[in-house]
């Protein structure tokens, strides 16, 4: 098994729906940053379960398609989309996000969570701008440097993390406008991580913390993973944030 991707299935699977610190309330600050609203057109990157995507439906009576490389995520987003009578103006497709197959100028929003830090940045950003209306939104929320870190850390995470690349968001801001983009605005919500164990802890309850302990128990690989995970955060704790990025497509 893989690592980073493998915990975070392990954890949908337990009924974990949002792993970034924040949860929701983050996720609902950045689109509405991003002028979400009735009929618009959204493209949702790394859409996992696909709640973010149903989220929106429900809310803002927007229309969304939620794209992940994961097929049992893919599936997974279908049946919760089924379940809801959502199908009319939420769909799902595997698909790379670093080649996109649909037309120029297609969607008025296009957001990512968690998901570009494991991409070619450069080229996955331009395929997003190239599928932005003008005058669209483009919104990425991501684990994110608090401050420049030591070369060891970079290392350690693009390792563990398989290929975990990110930037402070000061240097995620002068990407943004490097790639094109005006009116760029990033907000740092580091301070929700001192919650996020809690937060977890809480919403997935008894039988969701006695499910994983399950799965820990029965793989060796995924627990050596999750130790990993959790040293990182633990050594490394004031180099470690979150935040998102918006900007709009001039």
């Amino acid at each position: 098994m893989g690592k980073m991707a493998d915990i975070d299935e392990m954890m949908y699977s337990c009924g974990l729906e949002i792993l970034h610190p924040g949860g929701m309330e983050k996720t609902d600050e950045m689109v509405k940053m991003c002028k979400i609203g009735k009929d618009k057109k959204v493209l949702d990157i790394g859409s996992g379960k696909g709640i973010t995507a149903c989220y929106l439906v429900q809310k803002y009576e927007c229309e969304v398609i939620g794209v992940d490389l994961s097929e049992r995520m893919i599936e997974y987003a279908k049946e919760m989309a089924k379940k809801k009578g959502l199908n009319d103006r939420v769909s799902f497709r595997s698909v790379d996000a670093h080649n996109l197959p649909f037309e120029d100028e297609s969607f008025d929003i296009v957001l990512a969570e968690c998901t570009t830090v494991l991409l070619d940045k450069e080229k996955a950003f331009s395929e997003f701008l190239r599928i932005t209306k003008i005058g669209g939104y483009l919104g990425d929320l991501e684990m994110t440097w608090q401050k420049l870190p030591p070369e060891e850390l970079v290392d350690r995470v693009y390792d563990v993390w398989e290929g975990f690349r990110t930037m402070t968001l000061e240097e995620w801001k002068n990407f943004y406008e490097r790639m094109g983009m005006v009116d760029v605005k990033t907000v740092d919500f580091s301070e929700t991580i001192l919650d996020m164990e809690e937060a977890m802890k809480k919403e997935l309850g008894l039988k969701g913390m006695i499910k994983i302990g399950c799965k820990l128990l029965l793989h060796s690989d995924l627990r050596k993973a999750m130790n990993q995970y959790s040293k990182i955060f633990k050594d490394y704790v004031d180099y470690i944030g979150y935040g998102y990025i918006v900007g709009r497509k001039e």
